[in-house]
């Protein structure tokens, strides 16, 4: 049985644009969350998504919210 090259860098690659499409997707949701409910604090809207009220602000920061 052969085993596949293992290439560190490339799995270092692969785990960053993992990483990425994560970040992206959290991302979307904390926008259409905020979209609809507006006046709720970081800490509510990162209830409601699953994640830190950093990630909020940070989101709200990215897109001028």
């Amino acid at each position: 049985m052969a085993m596949a090259e293992y290439s560190y860098e490339e799995d270092i690659q692969v785990k960053q644009q993992e990483a990425m499409q994560k970040g992206l997707v959290l991302s979307a949701q904390i926008f259409r969350t905020l979209q609809r409910n507006p006046d709720f604090t970081d800490t509510q809207i990162a209830e409601m998504v699953g994640c830190s009220a950093d990630d909020v602000e940070s989101t709200r920061k990215a897109f001028g919210l």
